[in-house]
């Protein structure tokens, strides 16, 4: 084999590994907040999504996450596809999934299969938040499309999706913008709350 296959073949490899071993970020909330809301960090397998409490319109609990369009959006999981989704840049996804829930505990009854971090933040913050990703689905709403076995919602993103840009990296800089500190780590495969 030549060294140059070789060395493609070993970065390729250790891109997957790290992927699926990856590295954990800490999310912090800030300590003091004038109008408390609280999110929740959502993890289940390989996805990371953050849960926003009720809209004050009445709107309800939703899930807000990013991922590979082709393989999160239209559910093309094949194995094949682990490289390309990894390596290069590929088309990114914002999703939204609204659960039949009004509080933690009705949240953690709807998402029983997930783990769920809940982070006290400022409402005003969250507020910002959910109004610039509701106006992003609704920006490119005619090219969305609905997976109803998920529950989601999904419109093609601004930002490519690859290892330097995973879910994990995009709910981390949604917990940013919320007043969190994350823990800085190389790659982000995954988040959780403080201890």
């Amino acid at each position: 084999m030549r060294p140059a296959v070789r060395r493609a073949l070993m970065a390729a490899t250790a891109a997957g590994l790290w992927t699926v071993v990856g590295c954990t970020a800490t999310v912090t909330p800030p300590r003091n907040v004038a109008r408390p809301a609280t999110v929740h960090l959502l993890r289940e397998a390989m996805h990371t999504g953050l849960v926003l409490p009720p809209a004050t319109d009445g709107a309800g609990v939703v899930e807000f996450g990013y991922g590979e369009w082709e393989g999160f959006a239209r559910g093309n999981d094949a194995g094949y596809r682990v490289f390309p989704t990894v390596l290069w840049p590929t088309m990114g996804t914002l999703g939204a999934r609204p659960f039949a829930a009004a509080d933690a505990a009705g949240l953690q009854r709807a998402a029983w299969w997930a783990e769920l971090t809940p982070l006290v933040v400022e409402a005003s913050k969250v507020d910002a938040l959910r109004a610039r990703l509701e106006g992003a689905m609704r920006a490119r709403d005619d090219e969305g499309m609905r997976r109803p076995d998920l529950g989601w919602t999904f419109v093609p993103a601004a930002t490519s999706y690859w290892f330097p840009n995973t879910c994990a990296d995009v709910v981390a800089a949604w917990c940013e913008e919320l007043g969190c500190t994350v823990s800085w780590v190389p790659i982000c495969t995954a988040l959780e709350g403080p201890d």
